[in-house]
């Protein structure tokens, strides 16, 4: 089968790998869809992988093959799934805490979504696994499901609600949808970015209320005159720049929250007197639990919250490598692949 693979030199090379064979308790799906997560691009830049690794998590697939094992599962069956299972008996996920799960975090599916197919364990199937039904919902919409329920986890985790005003830091793919969530809670959402076209388009579909650029020197005051001098209730840090930690601190109220979204080249944290003096909290979260998954699910086939216009660029597997630089800077918001 054909596979985008981890190459330090050309980032991602096309390659002819073996189609998985599955036991008894696995299923072979053919990859229809499949989206570039912020988190592939990390991994790829930093030389975070071995070289042959096979990324793509968000995918939508159909059931080609089930072991003797699966009941609930027959071929021609179209889902969407998502990479991660956690035990649910640990200390971890009896705490919610389903992420720092041991098996949440070496669990994977097998080779990566960068393929023309991969295989599901049973445990996938059972927990991270939704039916596609027959609506005008696109594969590219539901293969968002994954980094949604990532969203709206970080959301019900921080507490947001309609009282609440909230300032998202990037406005890429995960920041909008951040926004559309805060928006969907009633919150008043501020944006931030570096680019004004993703700025506009943010505002175009109602993930952000008011934006401005991120380098602008009126940004504080802008802030601050929003709020009546008081700075923002919420701060959403999505844009994976150093330079967010300082913003944030300028731009959240005493008394308010932060909440880290995304990874930073160099390990910088927040100044411990800003926290201790001004009773800031500061909250990590960067995957969803199960129930955040059955939900993000839920609104995208309801309709409830509609991400089509998140989708900039739908390119084929064996394009991938030569476009994927455009994620790397930033040409594009969310780019899908298909197989």
């Amino acid at each position: 089968m054909l596979s985008a693979i981890y190459n330090k030199k050309e980032k991602l090379k096309l390659s002819e790998l073996p189609t998985p064979e599955i036991k008894e308790d696995e299923a072979l799906i053919k990859v229809d869809v499949c989206g570039v997560c912020g988190s592939d691009l990390v991994k790829i830049k930093n030389d975070l992988v071995p070289e042959g690794t096979v990324l793509g998590h968000e995918i939508v697939g159909t059931i080609v093959e089930v072991g003797s094992q699966i009941k609930k599962w027959m071929p021609s069956q179209k889902i969407v799934v998502a990479h991660h299972v956690p035990c649910l008996n640990c200390y971890f996920c009896k705490s919610s805490n389903f992420s720092m799960c041991q098996q949440f975090k070496t669990t994977n599916i097998e080779p990566g979504g960068f393929s023309e197919y991969i295989k599901l364990s049973k445990a996938h199937l059972e927990q991270t696994t939704f039916l596609v039904p027959k609506s005008t919902i696109s594969d590219h919409e539901l293969a968002l499901t994954e980094p949604l329920a990532c969203c709206l986890r970080a959301v019900q985790r921080i507490g947001v609600t309609a009282s609440n005003s909230v300032l998202i830091c990037g406005l890429g793919s995960i920041g909008i949808m951040i926004g559309k969530l805060c928006i969907e809670k009633g919150a008043y959402t501020f944006g931030t970015d570096l680019l004004k076209e993703r700025i506009n388009l943010a505002k175009e579909i109602s993930s952000i209320q008011d934006g401005y650029l991120a380098n602008s020197e009126e940004m504080k005051s802008w802030i601050l005159n929003k709020t009546d001098g008081r700075g923002v209730d919420i701060v959403f840090l999505a844009s994976g720049s150093e330079k967010s930690l300082l913003s944030a601190l300028s731009y959240v109220r005493s008394g308010g929250k932060i909440i880290v979204f995304s990874s930073i080249p160099k390990e910088q944290g927040f100044f411990n007197n800003e926290i201790y003096y001004r009773e800031l909290t500061v909250m990590g979260s960067y995957s969803p639990s199960p129930l955040a998954l059955r939900d993000a699910y839920q609104m995208i086939i309801t309709e409830k919250i509609k991400l089509k216009q998140l989708i900039t660029d739908v390119v084929s597997l064996k394009e991938l490598p030569k476009q994927i630089d455009k994620c790397f800077t930033n040409k594009s918001i969310k780019m899908m692949v298909e197989t």
